[in-house]
């Protein structure tokens, strides 16, 4: 275990020493007959990406496990002990992924051994519900430990900040600054599982249902006759859904059982993902089954909602920018005023801010992430907050939770399912509707994984010297986003072309990949809408390869 110790930011035996996991002492001796695989465990420590610390469990300091957790519930709250917001206290809450639970309560343990006051969950329960509790509670933060629809190998710690989002800088960087690891807590560093205060799981949801989803009259119960099928993909939001969907007075789904519990080995979902390919075809038999023509789908902790459609030629999963598009509409006609504030991330389509501008209702856009999507809710306390939303399936239609919110944003939907059936309209001919009304808006992704430092060469020669055209079109704007001014600075490129071509270029912020966001806007769309669509489909496409080959 000698050998590269220098570059270890932590010992491997201080680290057995403080680790109350019994394996730990095996495991990193197995792993010290490779001092890189070592070193990959041990030289650098974990740090806030856009959804917070997230990665494989495992031991060291770049891994997610309890001495890493303790490292960073104490850098929390040496933070809001340094700002007097300790007797405020925190949120505490944990999805069904293994060790999930065992985290968060040495989490509460350490804060409460601090003097910071602490509120645990005490079972598996929906992001948004820990998010609404932390504003209820006027708490100085929360933390909920969850990978999301990472897959099931992941850990990961989202963590909020004062103002209710998502902690972004400077908060952010400041916590990293106090994650030392110079010293590891230890089990004498902790108050006991007897101190810490707690919540039961059913109570906190049944507050967040209550508080949040708008209670339906007794008139209205009679009319939400839509059948619909609806996973939540192995994780924690099967139950809050349907308590919301009782209180909204929406018809109860048809479950795909074999998904409907929480169970963070995610059988059969590799990626428990709701984008990926193929994530959903259980849902899809199980709606063929009961012909059905709706699936809902939450991620593994229900703050994203994802929706497809079944037609005459197949299942037609929307796109984020659809499903996007749909609420921001319902919002709008549903809502009224002239301080209504919208937002959108800048990767997303820009067919919500043509929309909004069309109802004279402000939107802004914002960097990708929620914790920026929201920062306008909380920066323009004038304003009425209604919608927010990301291409990546995440979606805020209040302001009740100041984050994306899977449970509200699927009531919503469906409540929005019912008013287009009142007139004899689906979500597809609403958007053939929306694409009259606002011009066409069709948009597609491409990635690729190569080296950081390819992807850092090739972004700066395109800075450097823009292409003039891609495919024949001609580029007639570049807006490079490292230019904005603070906060809004970031490693984004924009390329625009006559043909009304959008591509939006920037590296991932979690791993070594590219990712390449392409829109396309015909103004005034006329004739056949479905082989216009499937057109600009394949020239984006198109555009996406020839744009990946710039980094090939």
């Amino acid at each position: 275990m000698r050998d590269g110790s220098s570059r270890l930011l932590v010992q491997p035996e201080a680290w057995i020493n403080a680790d109350p996991d019994p394996h730990t002492r095996s495991t990193i001796e197995s792993l010290s007959a490779n001092s890189d695989l070592l070193a990959a465990h041990f030289n650098a420590k974990l740090s806030f990406g856009t959804a917070g610390l997230r990665a494989e469990r495992g031991v060291g300091p770049s891994r997610m496990n309890r001495v890493s957790v303790r490292v960073a519930a104490r850098a929390i709250g040496s933070y809001l002990l340094n700002r007097e917001l300790a007797e405020k206290g925190v949120v505490i809450g944990y999805d069904a992924r293994p060790d999930s639970d065992i985290y968060a309560l040495d989490s509460a343990r350490l804060l409460t051994a601090l003097g910071v006051r602490c509120l645990l969950i005490d079972e598996p329960c929906p992001t948004p519900v820990v998010v609404w509790h932390q504003i209820a509670r006027a708490s100085a933060g929360a933390i909920v430990v969850t990978a999301s629809h990472n897959p099931s190998s992941d850990s990961g710690y989202k963590v909020y900040g004062p103002d209710g989002t998502q902690i972004r800088p400077p908060i952010d960087e400041e916590i990293e600054l106090l994650m030392n690891f110079d010293s590891l807590p230890t089990e004498t560093d902790l108050a006991t599982s007897d101190e810490v205060s707690r919540l039961g799981g059913q109570d906190s949801i049944s507050a967040y249902v209550q508080a949040v989803i708008p209670q339906s009259d007794e008139s209205s119960i009679s009319g939400h006759s839509t059948e619909w099928v609806y996973t939540p993909l192995c994780g924690v939001g099967g139950a809050t859904l349907e308590a919301a969907c009782s209180r909204a007075g929406i018809s109860s789904p048809i479950r795909v059982d074999s998904q409907f519990e929480p169970d963070g080995s995610f059988p059969g979902l590799p990626f428990p993902n709701p984008e990926e390919v193929g994530v959903l075809d259980e849902a899809f038999r199980t709606a063929d089954r009961s012909n059905v023509n709706l699936v809902l789908a939450n991620d593994p902790d229900a703050d994203r909602l994802a929706v497809a459609i079944r037609t005459k030629d197949g299942w037609n999963q929307l796109s984020g920018d659809e499903v996007g598009l749909l609420l921001c509409d319902h919002q709008l006609n549903t809502t009224t005023g002239k301080d209504r504030l919208t937002a959108s991330s800048v990767v997303s389509s820009e067919a919500v801010a043509a929309l909004c501008a069309l109802h004279d209702v402000e939107h802004v856009r914002t960097l990708t992430g929620f914790k920026w999507i929201m920062e306008p809710a909380v920066s323009r306390p004038d304003r009425n907050w209604i919608f927010g939303y990301e291409e990546a399936l995440g979606y805020s239609v209040n302001d009740a939770v100041l984050d994306k919110d899977g449970i509200s944003a699927a009531v919503k939907f469906l409540e929005m399912i019912e008013d287009l059936n009142s007139r004899h309209v689906g979500p597809l001919e609403r958007l053939d509707e929306l694409a009259l009304e606002i011009g066409l808006f069709v948009t597609h992704q491409a990635s690729g994984q190569f080296e950081s430092l390819t992807i850092k060469s090739r972004l700066d020669a395109l800075r450097n010297a823009p292409p003039e055209e891609v495919n024949g079109s001609q580029i007639v704007t570049t807006i490079d986003w490292l230019e904005k001014p603070p906060p809004l600075a970031t490693n984004l490129i924009e390329f625009r072309s006559k043909d009304g071509v959008r591509i939006a270029i920037r590296p991932s912020g979690t791993e070594p990949k590219v990712k390449i966001y392409l829109e396309q806007t015909i103004p005034n769309p006329g004739g056949d809408l479905a082989a216009l669509r499937s057109s600009c489909s394949e020239n984006l496409k198109s555009l996406g390869d020839t744009t990946l080959s710039w980094f090939g």
